[in-house]
């Protein structure tokens, strides 16, 4: 019910938010919810990246969701706006 690979191309695999070392090593659908305004597809994304200097191997999971709408009989998916990024003189 997808068109063109529509979710495939919605989902976040950008980790780097996270390490700038980090490195995708796991996607999973945990769940989706469906009403008649629209879907809600759950998933976890897993990272590791590799510190050489202190030999340590980090990493972590994190949660995301994709919306849809349904138009028609197919369920259409939107990227998601990037989420606004903060710099050092934000911080301070």
């Amino acid at each position: 019910m997808v068109e063109n690979d529509g979710f495939n191309l919605v989902l976040d695999y950008n980790v780097s938010e996270f390490d700038e070392l980090a490195r995708l090593t796991d996607l999973a659908v945990t769940g989706a919810e469906a009403t008649d305004a629209g879907v809600a597809v759950h998933y976890t994304v897993s990272w590791e990246a590799f510190h050489a200097c202190d030999d340590k191997t980090v990493g972590g999971d994190h949660a995301r969701t994709v919306r849809g709408r349904k138009d028609g009989t197919d369920w259409v998916f939107e990227k998601a706006a990037a989420p606004a990024t903060r710099s050092t003189v934000d911080e301070f």
